[in-house]
């Protein structure tokens, strides 16, 4: 699917899936997105507008030269955007600005392509939409926007397992298991927020983006900034949460272990007193005597409560 978008009268316009006749007539084109494209599709864009976009095996390395590209006619960039949804995943996104266009190449739908074209038609100014870095920025910014939003939600999670952990008697493995899905999240909007900021800084360097978007620019780097600072706050608060639960696990353990290890050792002399009765030799004092039973039941019993007597003055219960 091939989406053209144009300015005219100070507004932006949307043509879905033209034709490739149409897309050769329409003026003023100042973004071309690219949704799942067909081969035919792909090829046509390439090849008439001279561009060349990442390929599959590209999308997946992690070097900055696969990541930002600056050539005589273009700037190619490679970012990795987060899903809103439950369960955050990621998709990679190719972005080239050639004079004032900007291609889009991705598989699959992104909420947050509906939202930038959203705040591009209520934009009041049709002078800053007259170029394809402006839309790139307001992906930007939409995305920052939405990473934003995922960051206020991981701590309203955090809050609430902070809370249960305080509050429940005993602990539970699904807690653990939230944690660390907490940091799996937390992990990838940092390594997502950096990959923007090291493009965004890369945007500066160049005169010409500089001149026209330079107050834009430094704002978003600044807001990138601000993001990097919650989510590592965030990472360190669920270190902190991990660290706490495995803490009261071991509590719990050695609580556990306390309670066998007394037993063992308030059961030691009367488990001996019994050996010693128990042994059957021919000649014993206490063999033929009345009382040597409740003798030797009251010497255990007795050997015992002395043991837990020393145990809760020494406060080991």
């Amino acid at each position: 699917m091939i989406r053209v978008y144009t300015i005219g009268e100070g507004k932006i316009n949307q043509y879905k899936n033209p034709s490739f006749k149409e897309i050769g007539t329409l003026e003023n084109v100042v973004w071309l997105d690219l949704q799942s494209p067909t081969r035919e599709e792909k090829d046509y864009i390439e090849k008439n507008y001279k561009i060349e976009f990442f390929t599959s095996q590209e999308l997946q390395e992690i070097e900055s030269s696969s990541r930002f590209l600056e050539t005589d006619e273009t700037v190619e960039m490679n970012l990795s955007f987060l899903s809103n949804e439950a369960e955050l995943t990621v998709q990679s996104v190719t972005f080239i600005l050639k004079d004032n266009l900007l291609f889009t190449y991705r598989q699959g739908d992104l909420k947050i392509f509906a939202e930038t074209v959203r705040r591009l038609k209520s934009g009041s100014s049709a002078e800053k939409k007259e170029h394809g870095l402006n839309v790139f920025l307001t992906v930007l910014e939409t995305r920052i926007d939405g990473d934003a939003d995922l960051i206020e939600g991981i701590n309203r999670k955090l809050n609430g397992i902070s809370k249960e952990l305080i509050a429940q008697q005993s602990l539970k493995q699904d807690l653990l298991i939230s944690i660390t899905q907490l940091q799996e999240n937390v992990m990838l909007l940092h390594e997502t927020i950096t990959e923007k900021q090291r493009v965004v800084s890369s945007l500066v360097r160049i005169p010409e983006f500089n001149r026209i978007e330079s107050e834009r620019l430094k704002i978003i780097l600044k807001d990138i900034a601000s993001l990097l600072q919650h989510s590592q706050f965030s990472s360190e608060r669920l270190e902190y949460l991990q660290n706490t639960f495995l803490g009261l696990v071991n509590i719990e353990q050695n609580q556990v272990i306390k309670i066998f290890t007394v037993v063992t050792v308030v059961f030691m002399p009367p488990t001996l007193i019994a050996s010693i009765y128990g042994m059957n030799f021919t000649y014993m004092p206490e063999l033929k005597w009345l009382g040597g039973y409740p003798f030797a039941i009251g010497l255990m019993i007795f050997s015992s409560l002395i043991f837990l007597w020393y145990f809760k003055r020494k406060r080991w219960l």
